[in-house]
């Protein structure tokens, strides 16, 4: 098989315990993207955001971002954007500051990030980006993810519920422990924007490579003609992997392309 696309999470995938990218990935990358192949980061961060690893590689990227919500080819044409509903907007952003969530909460060309105190880079934060203490007076147009990481058991959580029809909110546990709600549209996670950025790109989805290591990522894995598990992930992301690669902080990412590629 002659795999022409590979779409690969962030954070405990390709980012490690320091939130770096390996030498070893960073030159294994480099040389998928020189044989011709399509790389885009998929992730629930927002775009700006899932682009800065593969810029500092010097490698030009599609991107799955604001977990499936915010799909764009190389140029940074878009794909597909898919907003939550409207009126779930003013209730989430209540819910937020009540709960004291420290949450992102990003639209295409925005993301604010609610902390329970502004942080030391909060003067320094980057364009687009808005580091707040409340989301009352934030402009939530067009928004299309939630990002929350959230204590195990947070009873807030059950008002999610009645909005089931409407929004999907995807519980996980991060590579370090953390538990995290990604919340988008219904119907809309990092699979269904992998076949929405394959058929954009004329590209069949049993020639993408996905790689993931928690539970956001198991759809991403199943749309992708094959997908690839870190050593590091969860039970349930091996157990939907064609292939379970080395964990994250021993360059698992470059493991596989090696090998998948034979580069």
């Amino acid at each position: 098989m002659r795999y022409r696309l590979a779409a690969i999470d962030l954070d405990g995938t390709l980012l490690d315990s320091h939130n770096r990218v390996s030498d070893a990935d960073a030159q294994a990358l480099r040389d998928l993207a020189s044989a011709g192949v399509v790389i885009a980061p998929a992730t629930a961060r927002w775009y700006s955001a899932s682009l800065a690893p593969f810029r500092q590689m010097g490698i030009n990227v599609a991107s799955i971002a604001c977990g499936g919500t915010d799909v764009r080819l190389a140029d940074g044409a878009v794909v597909e954007q898919t907003p939550l509903p409207p009126a779930f907007v003013p209730f989430v952003a209540e819910l937020c500051d009540r709960a004291h969530w420290v949450v992102s909460l990003s639209t295409a060309d925005r993301t604010y990030r609610r902390e329970r105190e502004l942080p030391p880079w909060a003067a320094n934060a980057p364009p687009g980006l808005y580091p707040v203490t409340h989301l009352r007076d934030a402009d939530l147009s067009g928004l299309l993810t939630v990002l929350a990481h959230v204590d195990a058991g947070d009873p807030h959580l059950s008002e999610l519920d009645p909005w089931a029809d409407q929004i999907l909110a995807h519980r996980a546990v991060a590579w370090n422990g953390s538990e995290m709600v990604t919340v988008t549209a219904a119907g809309v996670d990092k699979g269904t924007a992998l076949l929405s950025l394959c058929r954009a790109l004329g590209i069949d989805r049993s020639e993408a490579v996905a790689f993931g290591d928690s539970e956001v990522d198991i759809p991403l894995l199943r749309a992708a003609g094959l997908g690839v598990a870190m050593g590091n992930a969860a039970d349930a992301v091996k157990a939907a992997a064609g292939r379970v690669t080395a964990t994250v902080d021993d360059s698992g990412v470059a493991r596989a392309v090696r090998e998948i590629w034979g580069l």
